[in-house]
């Protein structure tokens, strides 16, 4: 007999120990699978709740910007709009019935939103700058596939602010209608209209003219040229060689030179049914006196300081108390009138002559320009000009003059029967419009009908003839019209320039119309009012100064005084919140 011999076999524990390793490896893959799939499920839905809240910032943004303008244009003012953005709660900003109402658990492509105020940091009326900041939270929520639970918050700061309106973007612009008639007028700048416009085919406009739409007057912004065809312009080899140091410079400013934003291109195009340009009105002055008392606005004179922030003294006729009280005479001919800032003055002001420094005079009435007005210190452009960047630093201490008036602007001796006849008589086209509440203390009713030859409730200082003395003392008082100031005829007729006015440099900004009789006039800087009824013998040239520009290449913010509009928002900051 054989003894037997015990085999074991290894091929099955070594296939069993494999599928075991299989096993472990396929249920690790899929464990790391369903991991990675519920990681990718749960950023997916992180970036979705994101782009949603995001979605939803920039809704809010756009409902407060709205609500704002609307209350801005209700309001037809500008430094005290930003009220506005003091009454807020987490869920709405605003308030005299315009009201952003943000989103409240809203829905944003499934996910669920809210949007709330965290708070407002709002500029004072010392500050250059007048903004309001507005921080948002937006925080969207969603689930992934798996329900799981995703939130996302998103923290931006947006800045609202007040900036120089627009309309100092031109030459001339005028509320109401426009027109540039009787062959010598010269834009070397854009021109626009709130209205209608009418050109003659003779007039140069060097730069682009541009009409809109008012539904006050029930025109369209139609632009019509005299005699058919177009108006005429430079080439941009012409304006090097012709247009003189005053007029804004060329872009390129030098053959094979640099741009210049804003600068002319040697074209002129014309914009007949473009979009209205809000033109905010001088409201109530209480505002602009605190800005001038809190920035330090002076007007001095041969070291003498004759307003500080606001002026409400006596007026020229010395008397405490009389109808000229708060009124001004400026006269720079033989020494010049030294301004810093803004300022206020109560009344009228009267002014001629040689100023220096930066600022401007708001004036609770009437502006009369009695005479010439000359920068002590004016900007130049050469042309062409190889040097631009020393150009634009010269410029930023050159003079600049602001003139706004919550009356008219009135150029010329208007005590001359002249003057009469050539303005207000024959020149001025004009359809009732809409007041601002503040001017009824000037006698503006709420619809003004253009009437400027009317009385308008206030008073004028009478002067009669003192034999004993030979001088002219005040007696009295008797009825004005809206084109005549409280400090009487005799005044003006005293303190006005004998002959023509030929040159101001400035820029004019008024509530009611620029008006007066000039000669052969060349005004530096801008023209903004409601009613045009200036008119020439001769020619006149308008010679935008560029620095008033909001994207010129030497657009200065010093001059932020004069009145604003609301700015495009903008970001401050922007943040995810953990």
């Amino acid at each position: 007999m054989t003894k037997s011999v015990a085999r074991t076999g290894f091929i099955l524990p070594v296939v069993v120990a494999c599928m075991l390793v299989v096993g472990v490896v396929a249920g690790g893959l899929l464990s790391y699978i369903l991991s990675g799939t519920r990681s990718a499920g749960y950023f997916v839905t992180a970036s979705q709740c994101r782009f949603a809240a995001q979605t939803a910032l920039d809704r809010a943004k756009v409902q407060i910007s709205d609500a704002f303008k609307q209350y801005n244009r209700a309001l037809r003012t500008s430094y005290n709009v930003l009220g506005w953005f003091d009454s807020f709660s987490g869920q709405s900003i605003g308030t005299g019935g315009y009201v952003a109402n943000l989103m409240q658990g809203g829905d944003v492509n499934g996910y669920t939103v809210t949007v709330s105020i965290q708070g407002v940091d709002r500029s004072t009326a010392a500050e250059a700058t007048q903004y309001a900041r507005v921080t948002l939270h937006a925080t969207a929520t969603g689930k992934t596939a798996s329900g799981i639970e995703v939130s996302r918050t998103i923290e931006e700061t947006v800045e609202y602010a007040l900036r120089r309106s627009s309309v100092f973007d031109y030459a001339y612009f005028v509320n109401n209608y426009g027109y540039f008639q009787g062959n010598g007028v010269t834009a070397n700048g854009d021109i626009r209209s709130n209205g209608n416009m009418n050109l003659d085919r003779a007039s140069y406009i060097n730069g682009n003219a541009y009409a809109s739409p008012n539904s006050e007057l029930g025109v369209p912004g139609l632009i019509t040229v005299s005699g058919g065809g177009s108006t005429r312009h430079l080439t941009l080899s012409q304006y090097w060689s012709g247009a003189g140091t005053s007029a804004r410079p060329a872009s390129p400013a030098s053959v094979g030179g640099a741009l210049w934003e804003m600068g002319y291109e040697g074209t002129s195009d014309l914009y007949s049914y473009q979009e209205p340009l809000d033109m905010p009105f001088l409201g109530d002055l209480a505002e602009y006196r605190t800005v001038a008392s809190n920035l330090g606005g002076t007007i001095k004179q041969n070291g003498k300081t004759l307003v500080d922030g606001c002026y409400s003294g006596k007026g020229p006729s010395g008397v405490a108390g009389a109808v000229d009280t708060g009124c001004l005479v400026l006269d720079g001919t033989s020494k010049p009138i030294e301004i810093s800032g803004p300022v206020v003055v109560n009344g009228d002001v009267v002014i001629k002559g040689t100023v220096k420094g930066q600022g401007v005079i708001y004036a609770g009435r009437n502006i009369h320009i009695v005479g010439d007005v000359i920068y002590n210190n004016a900007p130049a452009w050469p042309k062409p000009d190889t040097k631009p960047d020393k150009t634009i630093k010269s410029n930023e201490s050159a003079d600049m003059l602001g003139l706004a008036a919550k009356g008219n602007i009135v150029v010329g001796n208007y005590t001359d029967s002249g003057w009469l006849d050539n303005t207000l008589k024959n020149a001025l086209t004009v359809e009732p419009y809409t007041c601002d509440a503040t001017d009824a203390s000037i006698g503006y009713p709420a619809t003004f009908n253009g009437n400027y030859l009317a009385t308008d409730s206030g008073k004028k200082v009478n002067y009669v003839y003192d034999y004993a003395t030979g001088k002219y003392k005040a007696s009295g008082s008797s009825n004005r019209r809206y084109y005549e100031s409280s400090v009487g005829d005799q005044i003006i007729k005293t303190a006005a320039q004998k002959t023509a006015i030929d040159q101001i440099d400035a820029v004019l900004y008024n509530n009611h119309a620029v008006m007066g009789h000039v000669g052969e006039f060349q005004l530096n800087g801008s023209m903004v009012c409601r009613d045009d009824a200036l008119v020439y013998s001769t020619s006149v040239q308008l010679n935008w100064d560029s620095r008033l520009g909001s994207r010129s290449s030497d657009g200065r913010e010093f001059f932020i005084y004069l009145p604003m509009s609301v700015a495009m928002p903008r970001v401050i900051s922007w943040r995810e919140l953990l």
